[in-house]
């Protein structure tokens, strides 16, 4: 089959999004079928040149068109008082990009079209006019609740109302385009549900993210009786608000718990794109703030707990999935871990300060309770997340429907 993706984002630098688009489309590529990814570029979001290339001997075609989706003052404030459409999904609305899609929908045929993420269904009309084949929108999170979790949590009377405007917006966009695809492919059984309250009667199938675990084989430099590090790692896009929440949350109320007990203990952050503000917050003789990583994988493979202080968000974590894959043992909350299978024996949930920190005392002082969790969760993986036993479902749910 020839398969159209479109993305809203370049493929680099890797975070959870264009990881999880990009593992689905060499989950199709590993069944023999043709590829093409077009996608946004962004002042945050690029494709390599040298990527391309490797790619396209593999039958992955990647385009990118570039786009300003900086947020703009002026632009702001005047979509807030003169429209009701919102505005982070109306700043990735472009003609060049319209423009981009035409162009290929004439010159090739798809079997499917498959739209990434809620920022890509604008698109979606367009679309209907030049292509006749199925329409599959893959829906990575619920956006309004991440919007609406942030105004919950935000302290700023301002900020608060804004993001309340933009929940109710974004609501109103998602409800308006329940039932405007063909296939839905939502990454969660918490995300079918929410659509299939929406009313939603297209046919459904949960794709959720997936990895090819022989890719993620950790590095083993510890024994199982060895003494515990101390080393706490937390990565995470910093430009987010969650993460920013949820990082300052785990300093404020985790951090000085452990230290008391275990006074060598350090906490590692890795992240890109964090605020001045933030970053002053991370200037601690117990906090080593790296910034930007090359390679994340090899943060998280470092010895340590990994943890996920996570308040608000949607869909899933791919940093969890690629951490249980490289056998880390992991303490996250409740939200953090939402839409991840799991037992309470691959992974450790805490929702208070105190639990918190007592369940990444418990891993730090025992390496061999660190190790039986690892293992856990990278069985767990290997059955429930290879993405090609992903991509193998997901092509025969669409075929017959």
């Amino acid at each position: 089959m020839n398969i159209l993706q479109i993305s809203n984002k370049g493929t680099y630098p890797r975070d959870g999004g264009n990881l999880a688009i990009l593992n689905l489309a060499e989950g199709y590529l590993n069944q023999g079928h043709k590829v093409t990814l077009l996608s946004m570029i962004t002042h945050k979001h690029y494709n390599r040149p040298e990527e391309i290339e490797n790619y396209r001997k593999n039958n992955l075609e990647i385009i990118g068109i570039r786009i300003n989706t900086r947020i703009s003052l002026v632009k702001l404030l005047l979509n807030l008082l003169l429209s009701n459409k919102p505005y982070n999904l109306v700043r990735f609305i472009s003609e060049k990009f319209s423009k981009q899609i035409i162009q290929l929908l004439t010159t090739n045929t798809f079997d499917f079209i498959q739209l990434e993420g809620l920022y890509t269904l604008p698109y979606l009309e367009l679309i209907r006019k030049y292509h006749h084949g199925k329409i599959v929108y893959r829906s990575h999170n619920i956006e309004h609740n991440i919007w609406q979790e942030n105004a919950q949590s935000s302290k700023s009377i301002s900020k608060k109302l804004y993001y309340n405007i933009l929940a109710r917006r974004l609501k109103r966009f998602e409800i308006q385009n329940i039932n405007t695809y063909d296939i839905l492919l939502p990454i969660s059984n918490i995300d079918a549900n929410y659509y299939h309250q929406l009313n939603n009667n297209k046919p459904c199938f949960v794709a959720p993210f997936g990895i090819k675990p022989d890719n993620y084989n950790p590095k083993i430099t510890n024994k199982p009786n060895q003494e515990s590090g101390s080393t706490i790692l937390f990565i995470g896009s910093l430009d987010w608000i969650p993460n920013q929440d949820g990082l300052l949350w785990f300093i404020r109320n985790c951090l000085p718990i452990i230290i008391n007990e275990i006074e060598d203990a350090r906490l590692l952050v890795a992240g890109r794109n964090a605020p001045k503000w933030l970053v002053k917050k991370l200037t601690n003789n117990k906090i080593q703030f790296l910034g930007n990583v090359e390679n994340a994988l090899e943060f998280i493979r470092q010895d340590g707990i990994f943890i996920v202080p996570l308040f608000a968000g949607s869909g899933m974590r791919v940093k969890i999935i690629e951490a249980m894959a490289m056998k880390k043992a992991i303490v996250s909350t409740s939200k953090g871990i939402e839409g991840i299978q799991y037992n309470e024996n691959e992974i450790l949930i805490a929702n208070t300060p105190e639990k918190f920190a007592a369940s990444v005392l418990q891993l730090l002082k025992d390496k061999e309770l660190q190790n039986n969790f690892g293992k856990l969760a990278q069985n767990r993986i290997k059955t429930d997340y290879d993405i090609d036993t992903i991509a193998i479902s997901v092509l025969n749910f669409i075929i017959h429907n």
